[in-house]
């Protein structure tokens, strides 16, 4: 049922794709470098950077959490997930850190296998002081260009219906992001990027309660 502002109840069909082989572990991931930056697996000395983007609220208030860490046990515990030999190797993320200094100024990657619309999710988080650099479209260029070159395998699995095209059951791989509907900046480097808005849903803040406008966009594999 289509609501006022665009929203539609969720579809699922069952497709077959391909997806990434389980991640190779932390330890075996080269770093990647961009121009300004260098992506690298998680380290324990990244805490007190990490906490400095986890206290930022206008960068948490477009997370899942919705809001900053309370002090300095709680980021550590985010991040003791993340490193090496961990469950976070399930997850194709990075640490940016800028080149000139060393130091993590973010994070990036696909966070989620499994995302709100059935594909694999890749999204980012920027300390506010890096804001308006085309920081993001660089690390998000750098990603999706490791991404697809991840080994392969095929696999059967539920999507949502409007990240499909066609009839046929078998589909091109595709990749998700989701924002708000007020994250406008998001929203165009991800235009940029060649991802296509397919779907508007309502989904309730778990701080909050009040139900919010998600976005999600898809971009199709380019080895198709």
């Amino acid at each position: 049922m289509a609501q006022s502002n665009g929203a539609t109840e969720l579809e699922w069909v069952t497709v077959k794709t391909t997806l990434p082989k389980p991640y190779p572990p932390m330890s075996e991931r080269e770093p990647i470098r961009t121009e300004r930056l260098i992506l690298r697996p998680y380290a324990a000395t990244d805490l007190n950077d990490f906490h400095l983007l986890r206290i930022q609220p206008e960068v948490m208030k477009w997370t899942s959490q919705g809001k900053p860490d309370t002090d300095l046990a709680q980021t550590e515990k985010v991040l003791a997930d993340r490193l090496p030999g961990t469950d976070g190797e399930s997850a194709y993320e990075f640490a940016i850190c800028w080149a000139e200094t060393g130091e993590m100024i973010g994070t990036g990657g696909s966070h989620m296998r499994v995302g709100e619309l059935g594909w694999p999710v890749v999204g980012y988080l920027f300390r506010s002081e890096f804001w308006g650099k085309g920081i993001a479209t660089e690390v998000m260029n750098a990603i999706l260009k490791a991404y697809w070159a991840l080994p392969r395998e095929e696999v059967e699995i539920k999507v949502e219906k409007s990240t499909v095209e066609g009839e046929s059951e078998r589909q091109p791989e595709r990749i998700t992001a989701v924002t708000l509907d007020s994250n406008g900046p998001s929203q165009n480097v991800l235009g940029k990027l060649g991802f296509k808005l397919v779907k508007k849903w309502e989904e309730e803040e778990p701080n909050t309660k009040v139900m919010e406008l998600l976005y999600g966009y898809a971009a199709q594999t380019p080895n198709a």
